[in-house]
């Protein structure tokens, strides 16, 4: 997370106490493994991510044409999700299980308890807060991005806005009134957002002077952020964190960590 992020938590807690308490049991325990993951826990994460999904397109699966353009946008947003959600998990999981050993020796259950805790709310509150950000983000994006398309003949450039205030990152600054092509692929990594409760957006124009970017240099743009969730159809990204994957998991990882997806549920 960075200094110029607004993450601000005004629901309850997705995960209360009791729920907490029985996934680091279970981690204690043995029943809670890499290769064992919790399905509760899992589930409740990716819907919390779907209905972000949903509120930033501004449309459900269950409002729009079945095999519709935005049913198949749709329909892949929240698949992406539900991998997400299955790598976020295994990563906490490998996180906490890291825990339970201190030179060799088990750590008391308390003493566990106590730092598990701490990785688990970071986890389901501080991460997931930011995620559930970006997937309303990233999802007004892809609903956007199917509008440019269909409206590229009357409107054939975007530009690139910021919100041009004190708080703007100094790499989005860089991009600020860039002026592209809609087919340029330069919106296939630039298109906003470009991280982290980034306030980015791209105006239509029916006429502009396209930009030389030849020897633009963007530092600190995320590579997890390099894509457009509208011609790629996902809200996070392979190249986030969660998903570098220990080499012995990766065929596991692969079946999303056997747990399931939407159309198993």
């Amino acid at each position: 997370m960075c200094s110029f992020c607004d993450i601000v938590n005004q629901e309850p807690d997705l995960f209360d106490e009791q729920e907490i308490d029985r996934v680091i049991a279970g981690i204690y325990a043995g029943t809670i493994t890499l290769r064992s993951l919790d399905v509760k826990t899992y589930l409740k994460v990716a819907d919390k991510l779907t209905s972000g999904v949903y509120k930033g397109y501004g449309k459900t699966l269950d409002t729009v044409l079945y095999l519709s353009e935005d049913y198949q946008m749709l329909y892949a947003l929240r698949d992406n999700v539900f991998i997400f959600s299955g790598a976020k998990q295994y990563q906490q999981v490998r996180q906490m299980s890291s825990l339970l050993t201190d030179n060799g020796k088990i750590v008391p259950f308390n003493e566990f308890k106590k730092q598990a805790k701490t990785v688990f709310d970071e986890y389901n509150k501080n991460y997931l807060n930011a995620e559930y950000n970006s997937a309303i983000a990233q999802s007004r994006t892809a609903s956007q991005w199917q509008d440019i398309e269909r409206t590229k003949g009357l409107f054939p450039y975007l530009q690139y806005q910021t919100a041009q205030d004190g708080r703007v990152r100094p790499e989005h600054a860089a991009l600020n009134k860039i002026i592209k092509k809609v087919d340029d692929p330069f919106w296939s990594n630039y298109m906003p957002p470009n991280g982290w409760n980034c306030r980015c957006d791209v105006i239509q124009l029916d006429e502009g002077t396209v930009t030389n970017t030849e020897n633009l240099v963007v530092e600190n743009v995320p590579d997890a952020f390099r894509f457009n969730a509208g011609k790629d159809k996902i809200i996070y990204s392979k190249k986030h964190p969660y998903f570098d994957i220990a080499p012995i998991d990766k065929n596991f990882a692969n079946n999303n960590f056997n747990l399931p997806m939407p159309n198993e549920i």
